[in-house]
């Protein structure tokens, strides 16, 4: 069974604290691999000890119904499609998730990866009905923040929980190298940003760039930062949780129905290109 392991004393703790009495959204934003879904599960544990009905957004859940053998996954990465179209459902959909729960004590907590545009539908300023909500102070992104010590760490488990897994879920975590693709994908954007200069090794994860281009990509919303330096032992898997909780997921025949209106308005080309600029706000 899982349970909190966040000592009292620690500041990601009294982050959570803080979150607990004054949040209503709160979405973990970054790459895989930096600790999201292990700090998601403890957010949620202590939010259900607080007597908050947690419900949850997870993005490798949140995804499945969009997918089909049209946009299949390759090698493990999301096919573009998908991405938008899990994007334009999300920021649909959270007003009527806040509207359906504006009278009670539910806290909605998940993860926005935004690397190659998972979930930047919600950090994008827009002019509809989910913007007064995503800036009000109720919303909270959090953004954390590993030493280079913890993240290959972090790689380093995931290896061995996708070989053994004790979770359904972990089977389909993002592998090692797809973790190494994906922090060169945003070096690359830090250095579109100028955030960084362009350098040939771009291997190396740093928390100093990684942390630039995500506030960046964070500047128009409500957002923390946590730094990570030392490694967190959870006792059980990440994905597991102390009951079954609600999710915030897309019905399929709405995500496929929702597929064939952007398929009538999104050409190939602005496709491609909508993906290579997925950074741009």
């Amino acid at each position: 069974m899982p349970k909190t392991i966040l000592p009292e004393e620690s500041q990601i703790y009294r982050c959570f604290v803080d979150l607990i009495r004054s949040a209503d959204h709160v979405f973990f934003a970054g790459l895989p691999g930096v600790g999201k879904s292990l700090l998601l599960q403890q957010l949620t544990l202590m939010a259900r000890e607080a007597g908050r009905a947690a419900h949850l957004l997870q993005w490798d859940t949140a995804r499945q119904p969009f997918e089909s053998p049209r946009f299949p996954l390759d090698q493990g990465a999301t096919h573009p499609m998908v991405i938008k179209a899990a994007g334009v459902w999300l920021r649909r959909a959270l007003p009527e998730w806040d509207k359906a729960h504006s009278q009670s004590d539910a806290i909605l907590i998940g993860e926005a990866p935004l690397i190659g545009g998972r979930f930047m539908e919600i950090v994008r300023p827009e002019d509809d009905g989910a913007e007064s909500l995503l800036v009000d102070e109720r919303t909270q992104f959090v953004l954390p923040v590993p030493s280079r010590e913890v993240r290959a760490l972090i790689e380093s488990r995931r290896e061995a929980s996708i070989a053994n897994p004790a979770h359904e879920n972990e089977a389909q975590d993002a592998p090692p190298d797809l973790l190494r693709a994906l922090w060169r994908d945003l070096y690359r954007v830090a250095v579109q940003l100028g955030i960084v200069e362009a350098s040939a090794n771009d291997e190396h994860y740093s928390p100093e760039i990684y942390q630039a281009a995500y506030r960046h990509l964070l500047r128009h919303r409500q957002a923390k930062v946590l730094p990570i330096d030392e490694p967190l032992r959870p006792v059980a898997s990440v994905y597991d949780f102390d009951a079954a909780l609600p999710q915030l997921i897309p019905d399929r025949e709405d995500a496929q129905a929702l597929l064939r209106e952007l398929e009538a308005t999104t050409t190939g080309t602005g496709l491609k290109r909508d993906a290579a600029a997925w950074y741009k706000l």
